[in-house]
């Protein structure tokens, strides 16, 4: 009878460690992925390019972000994670503002370690010519008056986020603004 005990208790036993090696790989497996996730979630670029060029009502938009070796093949390993990351939290950001994005596009530069997202946006004009930039500077502790003027630009060289960031906006006639709307001079 102990000997049938003992037996019972060994089965058990690698039974129970036999789950124990099998939930652990699972859970390996599943650490990796979120890993994977999250790196991509939390990674920073090294510098930002922002360039915006007003035409009638539309805001032609570009956003070119370069990153350190490891981010950039994070990013290339899962590019469409992150497209797909950097639409909806893009998209979330314009929505709240009425502005509307189409042609929408990535561009993954493997030699300068960049990508580009490429868009329109409409819904910015408030009057003929003039633009609210409200939903760019919503969220950057600095308004239009901490950018350079040049004749038809608006220009911004700095960090945005401890990220140095160069924004620069712009448009088909000479330009004068406020704190957060441009129009013609």
């Amino acid at each position: 009878m102990n000997i049938k005990i003992l037996h019972f208790l060994l089965i058990f036993g690698l039974i129970v460690l036999g789950m124990v090696a099998v939930d652990s790989k699972i859970g390996d497996e599943g650490t990796i992925k979120a890993k994977e996730i999250n790196d991509i979630e939390r990674a920073v670029p090294s510098s930002n390019a922002i360039t915006i060029n007003a035409e009638r009502e539309i805001l032609h938009y570009q956003k070119e972000s370069f990153w350190n070796d490891k981010e950039f093949s994070e990013i290339l390993d899962s590019r469409k994670k992150f497209e797909t990351k950097e639409t909806d939290s893009f998209k979330e950001k314009l929505e709240k503002y009425n502005l509307r994005v189409f042609n929408l596009e990535y561009e993954f530069n493997e030699k300068k370690k960049s990508t580009t997202l490429k868009c329109d946006l409409k819904g910015a004009m408030y009057s003929t010519h003039s633009y609210d930039f409200h939903w760019l500077l919503k969220n950057l502790p600095f308004d239009l008056y901490q950018f350079k003027k040049l004749e038809k630009e608006l220009y911004y060289d700095g960090k945005v986020n401890d990220v140095p960031t160069r924004i620069r906006l712009i448009f088909p006639y000479t330009v004068a603004h406020c704190h957060e709307h441009v129009w013609p001079r």
